[in-house]
């Protein structure tokens, strides 16, 4: 039997005079699960307007089928900086997978967008991008395994945790040692108000394209995230040389019931970073720094990287490829032809949305 469908569209306004209600007299938020700390999140986003849209929703029978939110970002494209719509957490009810519901909410969002950006974009997904030409930038995600047990759990060998996670940590100590020699050198300090100096790295690094994470987005994401489980975290750190600023880094942390076969996981991401002189910290050397700065129950420590020689020195660091990190791009104004080259970009793990979820 055919099913009657009808989408729903979310305002910002509504969205931040407390929520809205659907058609049947139903809480919205509570009936889309979309949970009181993305609703604030979303919220907070600094570059919004009340008509922006917020959440697009396909309803079967007054019931939500379909959903995904969104949220303004900003691209630097040339010398200009532009907005840019984004969205996360797209989800389909399973009944509905086969009736290209999904496909229906990423075209009213093509459809909707001059520029469009996202990241961590699924590999369900990435098909019906590549369909509509986005610009598909994938670099190496790379990862650090801290704790064997949750692996091992998986694949019914937890007896074995104990006995594996002793090189893990004997090897973890002599990180954090050489990690400790090289912060020496510098002045690191852990800050709750981003600083306006990131601006000048993350904007003048001689891309010509990025997304605009200035300290008003990273603020942003630094104070709000999509699930406030209590492990939850995100932390912001600045580095001096000689009193004066010369770089930073920021890292969250996300407790995963399922995560890629692997259950009840602290997986720990290092998200931003940047450097006013690559000869003095490099890439590597932030993420080293950044080892100290994780939580003790972290199993997992990832980033991604499109800076080859960054992801061959960081293999020392027992960091190595798993899978694909991605951003996607586009352009309805058809103006930059040569986004597609991901050279062009400054490319960072916590595009889009990935460091709010």
């Amino acid at each position: 039997m055919e099913q009657a469908m009808e989408s729903y569209i979310v305002t910002y306004k509504e969205l931040r005079e407390g929520g809205f209600t659907l058609p049947d007299g139903r809480s919205g938020l509570a009936a889309s699960g979309i949970s009181p700390a993305m609703a604030e999140a979303l919220a907070a986003c600094p570059f919004v307007q009340d008509d922006t849209v917020a959440a697009y929703l396909v309803l079967s029978d007054g019931a939500v089928v379909g959903k995904e939110v969104y949220f303004t970002t900003r691209i630097k494209l040339g010398d200009e900086i532009l907005d840019a719509e984004s969205a996360s957490s797209l989800s389909v009810a399973p009944a509905y997978r086969q009736l290209a519901v999904g496909a229906d909410i990423v075209m009213a969002t093509f459809l909707r967008s001059r520029l469009f950006l996202g990241a961590g974009v699924s590999e369900m997904a990435l098909p019906l991008d590549r369909k509509l030409k986005f610009h598909i930038l994938e670099f190496p995600r790379l990862m650090q395994l801290r704790n064997a047990k949750p692996l091992l759990a998986a694949r019914r060998l937890s007896w074995l945790g104990g006995v594996a996670n002793l090189p893990l940590g004997w090897f973890h100590k002599f990180l954090l040692r050489k990690a400790g020699r090289l912060a020496r050198k510098f002045r690191i300090e852990q800050v709750s108000t981003v600083p306006g100096w990131v601006d000048d790295i993350v904007l003048r690094d001689g891309h010509k394209y990025a997304e605009c994470h200035d300290h008003k987005w990273l603020q942003w994401n630094l104070d709000h995230r999509f699930n406030d489980h209590p492990r939850n975290r995100q932390a912001f750190f600045c580095v001096f040389q000689d009193g004066e600023p010369l770089g930073f880094y920021m890292l969250k942390e996300r407790f995963k019931e399922k995560a890629g076969g692997l259950e009840n996981v602290l997986v720990g991401s290092l998200v931003e970073w940047g450097s006013r002189d690559e000869g003095r910290l490099t890439e590597s050397d932030l993420l080293l720094l950044s080892l100290r700065d994780f939580s003790p129950g972290v199993d997992i420590v990832e980033t991604a990287t499109a800076d080859e020689n960054a992801a061959r020195s960081v293999r020392k660091y027992g960091f190595i490829p798993h899978g694909r990190a991605n951003i996607v791009f586009k352009d309805r104004t058809k103006k930059y032809a040569d986004a597609a080259d991901m050279g062009l970009w400054r490319v960072r793990f916590g595009c889009g949305d990935v460091i709010l979820t």
